[in-house]
């Protein structure tokens, strides 16, 4: 009975150690993102296009910013997208970047501006 009441203590220690680590690292905010089922999940085809795009976009645009910062970004820009957008709305998004012109394009552009400033401020702590 000890040893097991020592073994539960044991695992409740270690796991508040592994979120203090996680919280101070920064990545707790990332991991919990992951976590979290995504309502209205997408293609994966149409996440690893968005990954490719949004990565090779935010390299050109910000090349100082290392690759796996630039991929937290743009994983956190997918979840938030697909937690707001149906995948219609989604695929109303003008992949070379053209003004919006129907009400949904626009929706769906906002929901796309809204997503990077938003996993930007979290990525760095803004």
């Amino acid at each position: 009975m000890f040893e097991a009441k020592r073994l539960l203590l044991m695992k409740v220690l270690s796991l508040k150690v592994l979120s203090l680590i996680l919280m101070s690292s920064g990545l707790a905010p990332s991991l919990t993102l992951l976590a979290r089922a995504i309502p209205q999940p997408y293609p994966q085809v149409a996440v690893d296009s968005f990954m490719d795009a949004c990565i090779e976009r935010g390299r050109r645009s910000a090349p100082i910013v290392p690759r796996a910062v630039m991929s937290n970004i743009c994983r956190c820009s997918i979840n938030y997208i697909q937690e707001r957008l149906d995948y219609a709305d989604f695929q109303a998004l003008d992949p070379n970047g053209g003004q919006p012109q129907s009400r949904r394009q626009q929706r769906a552009q906002r929901v796309l501006d809204d997503s990077v400033n938003h996993c930007v401020r979290r990525q760095f702590g803004g």
